[in-house]
């Protein structure tokens, strides 16, 4: 998503480094053709730093990886959207993501076509273009987000288990989330959604990025 801000530090480059040593436990990672890994979690845990550090190491093992975010496949705009949840709380949930067209972007590149067409939000400008992208290059792609487990097609599913009374100032710092009780009911919904994605999970992490499984 344009506008959104990542910052990577030794912490989640470790982290990475952990979670590649797991991997090659499980796949030889230079060997299989199309890995993709998701990555889920509350706001603030960390899905989009350790998914971008996770790209990073990756590239030490010369394997190429894209990252998606969740963030872009959203239906509605960024400030659209917050209006929506404002009339109605109803309006937070699954449903308010293209989860379909994501599938679908997972399946056409673990099958080989050469080029996707994904959604892309630019967050500043509250809008919602395509972006057409060479997945011929990439020999993995990490997905993360909020509800990406209501997905198939993941060889390795990652979750943080971070909720959002934990995240409170990783959100902050992002400059994304205002301080309102009206975000937290919203995060609380969030958090009752996805609470069960952890035992779907192939790894867990904790709150200090360390596995825990």
């Amino acid at each position: 998503m344009i506008g959104d801000i990542i910052e990577l530090d030794e912490k989640h480059l470790a982290t990475a480094g952990t979670i590649i040593a797991l991997l090659k436990q499980r796949f030889s990672i230079q060997n299989v053709p199309k890995i993709v890994i998701g990555i889920a979690g509350e706001s603030g845990s960390g899905k989009s730093v350790t998914a971008y550090a996770l790209q990073k190491v990756l590239e030490r093992e010369q394997v190429k990886s894209l990252v998606l975010q969740m963030d872009d496949y959203f239906k509605l705009p960024p400030r659209t959207n917050h209006k929506n949840r404002l009339i109605s709380l109803n309006n937070v949930g699954i449903h308010e993501v293209d989860l379909e067209t994501l599938a679908q972007n997972i399946s056409a590149f673990k099958s080989g076509i050469s080029e996707i067409e994904k959604p892309l939000v630019h967050y500043n400008e509250n809008s919602i273009s395509t972006e057409k992208i060479n997945v011929s290059e990439y020999e993995a792609v990490i997905v993360e987000g909020t509800y990406i487990f209501e997905v198939e097609g993941f060889d390795f599913k990652i979750f943080i288990d971070r909720n959002y009374r934990d995240t409170y100032e990783n959100r902050m710092k992002r400059n994304r989330d205002e301080k309102s009780d009206f975000v937290e009911e919203v995060l609380e919904i969030e958090h009752r959604i996805i609470r069960n994605f952890r035992n779907n999970a192939d790894l867990i992490l904790g709150k200090n990025y360390e596995p825990i499984n």
